[in-house]
């Protein structure tokens, strides 16, 4: 394949591996840490933050090794012609899987609560469509829009939290430890899980113009994204154990909040939040599913893939949306484990082989 003449800022780095995260992490993951880790919420945040940073050095280390390749690109170099083109299908179609998952967050999203009456397979397909033209303008297209929506999404959610500062109740975090380590642990394992979908950065380090910059880009993205998690954990403070029974706890606590008498129904605010941000997450896992397919597979552009795989993606979120609350358990309990294993396990084997082959070699690795 040839080289795309694409550069994105480190900025615009840190900005997408925000999205990639908090565009969807914020709509169901507060409901599923507060089941499992209840009034310890807090602490899995915390927790899964700090486990993030050694598998971010992972990644970065993986990296520094193959200077210049994508992820996809290094999992040939490293296993083999066959193998690492088998090591590299399977994050494509991992790329893709997640996708999906953003289209189902958006598709439940809107018709559980502002389109009951609209066929879910209509607002699959025209999402599906967006994501397609985005797609095709490429990712510095993506970038430069999410480094617009994002500022504005993120002082939007924060102007949310600041406005119901004075409702929340922060003796439901007590006590500390009510139920031992094993519920925050296991509470943070769920964060965790979509934390580790900015994998997904490995096709994009590439990319970044100032290269001297990509360590301290996806660093700022962590801290600022790991403390959107534990923002989205003052849900908990709100509500109390209800949060645990919401489908979509944020939601709840946009319409609980008001400014006056006047001014109410701030849930409008937060939906246009989620589907701006939704959008641009789906457009960045499409490019890296389509973009990893075109390298699996020697070809010219990567767009020659979009249309296929954009049908695919339509197809099998419609299918999936059949049974919500089978949905919301895979969600809950198998999506996080899943990305577990393509960001953490696979990256760090890639990383202990390639030293292993440049110390055979006699080479010093890179630094």
């Amino acid at each position: 394949m040839s080289k795309q003449k694409i550069q994105i800022s480190p900025l615009q780095l840190t900005f997408l591996s925000i999205t990639m995260v908090v565009s969807t992490a914020d709509i169901f993951t507060p409901s599923f840490v507060a089941q499992d880790a209840k009034r310890d919420s807090w602490l899995s945040a915390i927790l899964a933050s700090l486990a993030m940073i050694p598998v971010l050095l992972i990644q970065l280390g993986l990296y520094k090794q193959y200077k210049g390749k994508c992820l996809t690109e290094i999992c040939i170099e490293i296993a083999g012609n066959f193998p690492g083109r088998i090591i590299a299908f399977l994050y494509s179609f991992y790329f893709i899987f997640v996708a999906i998952g953003a289209a189902v967050s958006l598709t439940i999203v809107l018709n559980i609560t502002f389109l009951p009456l609209t066929p879910p397979w209509v607002i699959v397909v025209v999402s599906i469509l967006v994501a397609m033209y985005g797609v095709y303008s490429g990712l510095e297209v993506i970038a430069r829009v999410n480094e617009i929506l994002l500022p504005a999404g993120m002082g939007a959610l924060v102007f949310l939290l600041i406005l119901n500062i004075g409702e929340y109740d922060f003796n439901y975090f007590r006590p500390v430890f009510e139920q031992g380590i094993l519920q925050p642990i296991r509470g943070a394992v769920v964060i965790f899980g979509y934390l580790c979908e900015t994998v997904g950065l490995l096709q994009m380090f590439h990319l970044v113009s100032k290269q001297e910059k990509v360590n301290l880009a996806a660093f700022i993205g962590l801290l600022i994204t790991g403390s959107a998690m534990l923002a989205g954990t003052l849900i908990y403070a709100v509500f109390g154990p209800l949060t645990e029974i919401f489908v979509i706890p944020a939601l709840e606590m946009a319409r609980f909040s008001s400014i006056g008498k006047y001014i109410q129904n701030l849930d409008v605010l937060i939906l246009a939040i989620w589907i701006t941000g939704i959008y641009v997450k789906l457009m960045i896992y499409t490019y890296s599913g389509t973009y990893a397919m075109s390298v699996i597979f020697g070809l010219k552009n990567y767009k020659y893939v979009v249309l296929p795989v954009g049908f695919f993606i339509c197809g099998v979120t419609i299918s999936g949306l059949e049974t919500i609350i089978t949905e919301l358990d895979f969600m809950h309990y198998i999506v996080p484990v899943y990305a577990i294993f393509m960001a953490v396990i696979i990256p760090g084997v890639l990383l202990l082989i390639s030293k292993i082959i440049k110390r055979r070699k006699g080479e010093e690795p890179q630094k």
